[in-house]
C-alpha cells in the first residue's frame, strides 16, 4: 500500500468515526426524561394540573332532584353592593371579608386551618339555603370554604365546608370546639381546585340536614343541636397563605307545606 495512504489512515479513521456518530444521533429516538421529571414543580402548578383532570359539572350532568329547580322563587337573596349592611365586613390578623365589585370577597391570610366566617340574614328554621362560591388560585388540599347555618349567634352553628381536594365535611361549632357529624369525604360531584363556580346547598328540615353540591345531594345527617338561626359564609386556608374565595350569590327558600 502507498505510504501516503498509510500516513493518512488515522485521520481517515477519525472522519469515518465522526460520520457514524452523526448518523446514529440523527436516527436514534430521543431518550431524555420528560420535563416534569427534571423540573421543580410548585404546589400551585400541581393543583392546577390536578383540577384539570377532575370531572366537570356540565349541563348534561343533571342532578335527579335539584332543590333550586323545585322550590320556585326564593324568599331572600343577598345584596353585594358597596356599603351594604347585609354582610358583616372585617379585617383582622386571620382573615378579611370585603364587599367589592358586586361580590363578597373572603381571604384567609394564614395557612393554619383557622375557620373564619361572616354572618348575614335572615334567621330561619326550616329552609333550603344555597350559596355560589368562586375559589381563586391556588386552591389546594384542605383549603376550604362553605356555609355556617342555623347559628343562634355568631359563635355557634353547623359548618358545612368543601375543600379544594374535592371533599366535604359537616361539623358543629359550639363556641369552644368542633364536633364532627360527617368526616371529610371525597365526592366526584365536587369540583376540585380553582373553579369558576361551585354551588353549595343545605336543606334543613327538623333534624334532617341534607347537603348539596352543584345540585347533587352528597350527604345527609340527623341532628337536633340547633333548630333555627341565621347563617354565614366561611373560609380557611390549610395549604395556601392568602387563599381567597368570592361569594357571587346567596339565596334562601322557606320550606312550607
Amino acid at each position: 500500500m502507498n505510504n501516503k495512504y498509510l500516513h493518512n489512515l488515522p485521520y481517515l479513521f477519525i472522519l469515518l468515526l465522526i460520520a457514524v456518530m452523526v448518523a446514529a444521533c440523527s436516527e436514534a429516538p430521543v431518550t431524555s426524561p420528560p420535563v416534569l421529571e427534571t423540573q421543580s414543580i410548585q404546589p400551585a402548578t400541581i393543583a392546577t394540573e390536578a383540577s384539570s383532570s377532575e370531572p366537570e359539572i356540565t349541563p348534561t350532568a343533571t342532578p335527579e332532584a335539584d332543590p333550586r329547580n323545585q322550590l320556585g322563587s326564593s324568599v331572600w337573596g343577598a345584596v353585594f353592593e358597596d356599603n351594604t349592611e347585609t354582610w358583616y365586613q372585617f379585617d383582622n390578623d386571620m382573615a378579611k371579608s370585603e364587599v367589592r365589585e358586586g361580590k363578597l370577597v373572603l381571604t384567609a391570610k394564614k395557612a393554619n386551618s383557622f375557620d373564619s366566617w361572616t354572618m348575614s340574614y335572615p334567621p330561619m328554621s326550616d329552609f333550603y339555603l344555597e350559596v355560589v362560591f368562586s375559589p381563586g388560585e391556588p386552591c389546594q388540599g384542605k383549603d376550604r370554604y362553605g356555609i355556617l347555618f342555623r347559628a343562634p349567634d355568631n359563635t355557634q352553628g353547623y359548618l358545612f365546608n368543601v375543600a379544594c381536594d374535592g371533599s366535604y365535611q359537616l361539623r358543629i361549632w359550639d363556641g369552644e370546639g368542633f364536633t364532627d357529624l360527617a368526616n371529610w369525604t371525597v365526592d366526584p360531584k365536587i369540583a376540585a381546585g380553582a373553579v369558576e363556580t361551585q354551588r353549595l346547598g343545605v336543606w334543613a328540615e327538623g333534624d334532617r340536614l341534607q347537603l348539596y353540591v352543584n345540585g347533587f345531594q352528597v350527604g345527609e345527617v340527623s341532628d337536633s343541636t340547633y333548630s333555627e338561626g341565621t347563617f354565614g359564609v366561611n373560609i380557611a386556608g390549610a395549604e395556601t397563605e392568602g387563599f381567597t374565595v368570592d361569594v357571587v350569590e346567596a339565596k334562601a327558600w322557606e320550606l312550607t307545606y
